[in-house]
């Protein structure tokens, strides 16, 4: 994979097409801070809560739940996790057309990073739009 800068143009930002939060947690001692921060970000964000993984998942090894976004959300949900994560670990990451540069190369991490398996991650496929947002936000962030 080349490196971030190699490059001898900027990219865009339309290149990102949405975003993705995972939100790690243990299921013997964090899931209830997990759900806490799940039903706080349905009230406040319009978002798509994806489903609970208990277990390791794709590149993840931990627990977590995902949360889809546009990014017309990200400058009022990336700072409010910032300071309501409860200690979880966030991974927050584009979704271009490369996922395994958007996991790997251009995250953002809230709290402590955990390892990523890039190993099986495509480095080339359709960008994903954020999905039909499955919540009805009635609290301000």
């Amino acid at each position: 994979m080349p490196s971030p800068d190699s490059s001898s143009q900027p990219r865009a930002i339309a290149e990102i097409a949405s975003y993705h939060a995972h939100i790690y947690f243990d299921p013997a001692a964090t899931r209830d801070i997990a759900q806490r921060l799940r039903l706080w970000i349905g009230e406040r964000f319009l978002v798509r809560l994806g489903q609970w993984h208990e277990a390791k998942v794709g590149p993840h090894d931990q627990a977590m739940f995902q949360v889809s976004f546009a990014g017309s959300q990200f400058a009022a949900l990336m700072p409010w996790l910032m300071l309501n994560h409860g200690g979880l670990s966030i991974l927050i990451h584009p979704n271009t057309t490369n996922p395994k540069r958007d996991h790997l190369v251009d995250p953002v991490w809230i709290g402590a990073p955990l390892p990523i398996h890039g190993d099986i991650l495509p480095e080339e496929e359709e960008a994903e739009d954020a999905l039909e947002p499955n919540t009805a936000p009635h609290l301000p962030a």
